[in-house]
C-alpha cells in the first residue's frame, strides 16, 4: 500500500500579485501572506471545502502603509496585534491604530522536515523595536501550530497587549464556543441585549422574559447588531466556532498562563453592514493597554525579557450540546 502523501510547501504561487506561502496536507490548507503584516488569509477544511477565515469582498488584497486605520484596511484573515490595540502613547512612543506588525511585511523562512512543514515570519516593531518571530507548523494532521516569540532588545520597559485577531465566516447556522467564565460586554456598537452591569456568565443571561444565548446568531427584531465581548478569567484556553450545515468548524486551544483573557467582536450586520465573528486570544484586557496597566490586567514587556506561547488551529467538527445547562452547554 502506498504511504499517504506528506504535507507540501509552495512558494511559487501569489494572490492577487502578492507572494504566498501555501502550506498543505491531506485535509488542511493554510495560505499566509508575509508582506500583508504576516496575515494567513486562508484556512480550508479540504474534506468540506470550506474556508474558515472571512474575506472582505469590499476591500482589494493590497499591502497597506504604516500607520493607516485598520478598519478602512481589514480585508479579513488571521493579524497580529501587538502593543495596542487602539492608538496610545507606549513608553514615550505613539503606536498606531491597532499596533505596529499588521501594516508592515515580514522577512519569511520556510522549510520542510520529516513529517511536517514549516514558515518562520519575523519582523522588528519600527516603533518600538520589539523582536516578534510567529512560526507556522503543519503536520500530517487536521492542526496548524502557530508559536509566537516576543523579545524586548531595548532598555525601556514596554506595556501591551498581544492577541490573534481571527476573523471568521458566519452561517445562519454557526455556534460560538468560549469557555464559562464572566463576560463584560464593552461599550461600543449595538449588542443584542445589554445585562445588569454590563457582565454576565457564558454563555448568556435573561433579561425582560427573554433568554439571550450568545452561543447563537441573534435574532433580533430591533435591528442589525454589533458586539464586543471580554472573556476576563475564561475556565479554559479555548475558543471556536461550529457551522453544522457546513460539518466543519475550528477551534483554537492555548496556555492560559500567556493568554488569560479571550475577546469576541461580532458584526450580525451592525458594523459597516459586515457579518464577521473575530476571535482574540490575548494577553490582557480592556481595550487600552494604559488602562489595564493601571489596574494590572495588562503585561509589561522589560528590557531584555522574552516570551513564548503557542495557539493552535484545529478543525472541529464534534456535535453540540443544544441545552443551556448552568453555563456548561457547548461541544462533545
Amino acid at each position: 500500500m502506498a504511504a499517504e502523501p506528506g504535507p507540501t510547501i509552495d512558494t511559487r504561487e501569489s494572490l492577487a500579485g502578492i507572494p504566498s506561502v501555501i502550506m498543505e496536507n491531506q485535509v488542511l490548507r493554510a495560505v499566509l501572506l508575509p508582506s500583508l503584516g504576516g496575515k494567513l488569509i486562508s484556512l480550508v477544511d479540504k474534506r468540506t471545502d470550506s474556508d474558515l477565515l472571512w474575506r472582505n469582498s469590499r476591500i482589494p488584497l493590497q499591502e497597506p502603509e504604516f500607520g493607516s486605520d485598520y478598519d478602512d484596511q481589514f480585508v479579513g484573515g488571521w493579524d497580529e496585534i501587538f502593543p495596542n490595540d487602539i492608538p496610545e502613547v507606549l513608553a514615550g512612543n505613539a503606536l498606531p491604530d491597532h499596533g505596529e506588525l499588521w501594516s508592515v511585511p515580514w522577512a519569511y523562512a520556510a522549510g520542510a522536515g520529516t513529517g511536517a512543514v514549516s514558515t518562520e515570519l519575523r519582523i522588528v516593531g519600527p516603533v518600538t523595536g520589539v523582536e516578534a518571530v510567529k512560526t507556522l507548523t503543519l503536520g500530517t494532521d487536521a492542526r496548524l501550530v502557530v508559536g509566537y516569540r516576543l523579545h524586548n532588545p531595548t532598555p525601556r520597559p514596554l506595556p501591551f497587549l498581544w492577541k490573534a485577531h481571527v476573523a471568521l465566516a458566519l452561517d445562519p447556522d454557526t455556534m460560538i464556543d468560549l469557555p464559562s467564565g464572566p463576560i463584560l460586554i464593552e461599550d461600543f456598537g449595538s449588542p443584542r441585549a445589554r445585562p445588569i452591569g454590563n457582565t454576565f456568565d457564558w454563555p448568556g443571561f435573561d433579561r425582560d422574559g427573554v433568554r439571550h444565548d450568545f452561543r447563537r446568531l441573534p435574532d433580533s427584531p430591533s435591528g442589525p447588531v454589533s458586539e464586543f465581548l471580554l472573556a476576563t478569567s475564561p475556565a479554559d484556553g479555548a475558543c471556536g466556532v461550529r457551522h453544522p450545515s457546513r460539518g466543519t468548524g475550528l477551534r483554537l486551544s492555548w496556555d492560559l498562563d500567556a493568554l488569560p483573557s479571550c475577546w469576541l467582536f461580532a458584526s450580525y450586520g451592525g458594523w459597516r453592514g459586515l457579518e464577521v465573528l473575530v476571535l482574540e486570544p490575548c494577553t490582557g484586557y480592556p481595550v487600552s493597554v494604559v488602562e489595564g496597566v493601571d489596574q494590572q490586567t495588562h503585561k509589561v514587556l522589560d528590557p531584555g525579557a522574552t516570551l513564548t506561547w503557542t495557539i493552535t488551529a484545529e478543525l472541529d467538527g464534534r456535535a453540540w450540546v443544544a441545552e443551556w445547562d448552568n453555563g456548561t452547554a457547548g461541544r462533545r
